[in-house]
């Protein structure tokens, strides 16, 4: 989808948990490799993210609309997914679909803490 050189990532999903005998089963981790463009996030990208999020590590990823992905406001209880790129974790913090028929793809922002934050 990119104009711009892509990298390698890892999408790292989780299954949906259950309950079983009254106990709290967390989902599995499914993880699938794509590709698509990375890059840093500056400017307006970094205001519109809320406070606590904007310290660490921001990227932008725009990947095709082959995947889904789930980001960490979406739902309440769901886990938002993971973006691995080279041995880091990224949450995916916002996700847009742009299915405008031209050029359909992804806008991820994702973001990983400063070390020593949680």
């Amino acid at each position: 989808m990119s104009l711009f050189p892509t990298h390698q990532l890892i999408l790292r999903h989780k299954t949906e948990g259950r309950y079983e005998r009254g106990r709290w089963i967390a989902g599995d981790p499914i993880d699938t490799v794509f590709y698509s463009s990375w890059q840093p996030v500056t400017g307006k990208a970094l205001e519109q993210l809320p406070e606590g999020k904007r310290s660490g590590e921001v990227y932008k990823a725009f990947p095709s609309l082959d995947l889904e992905f789930t980001p960490a406001d979406a739902h309440a209880g769901a886990e938002a997914d993971v973006i691995v790129w080279r041995g880091k974790s990224f949450e995916v913090t916002v996700a847009s679909r742009w299915d405008n028929g031209i050029l359909p793809h992804w806008e991820l922002i994702c973001t990983r803490p400063k070390e020593g934050e949680t």
